[in-house]
């Protein structure tokens, strides 16, 4: 593949990873949203649930992307991560909301989950490049 046709890529790859980690966390927050209904739980149960369910969808974005760029997945999971947790904060910001510590500390758990998501994505893309014996 060309240079010119990778960059072409790019954006591609970056709305799959997109999409695919926004329909990851919306299922997981859906599963966990019955969880707390038929369990019972209260609203105290809702910013872990919606953590985690955050998180899983940015640590399987970051790793399509690396997976899908093939190279370089800290650099690309980070920065998917970085991007979901950015894109939170400014939602949060236009709902007239202000950061916490909590919510600091959130938003660098989605991030780091990204840079996770995106090794994890790299080791897969090269153990797929190694020929099996």
């Amino acid at each position: 593949m060309s240079v010119h046709s990778n960059h072409l890529a790019i954006p591609i790859h970056l709305l799959a990873a997109l999409g695919f980690g926004a329909a990851c966390a919306a299922g997981s927050g859906a599963g966990l949203a019955w969880l707390m209904a038929s369990r019972g739980m209260g609203p105290g149960a809702a910013w872990p649930f919606a953590t985690a369910a955050v998180c899983l969808g940015s640590l399987l974005g970051g790793w399509l992307l690396a997976l899908l760029q093939k190279s370089r997945g800290l650099v690309w999971g980070g920065a998917f991560g970085l991007a979901c947790a950015l894109a939170l904060l400014g939602l949060q910001l236009a709902w007239g909301g202000a950061p916490d510590a909590a919510q600091a500390a959130r938003l660098a758990l989605v991030t780091l989950s990204g840079a996770a998501g995106g090794c994890a994505g790299a080791r897969r893309a090269a153990r797929a490049k190694k020929p099996r014996r």
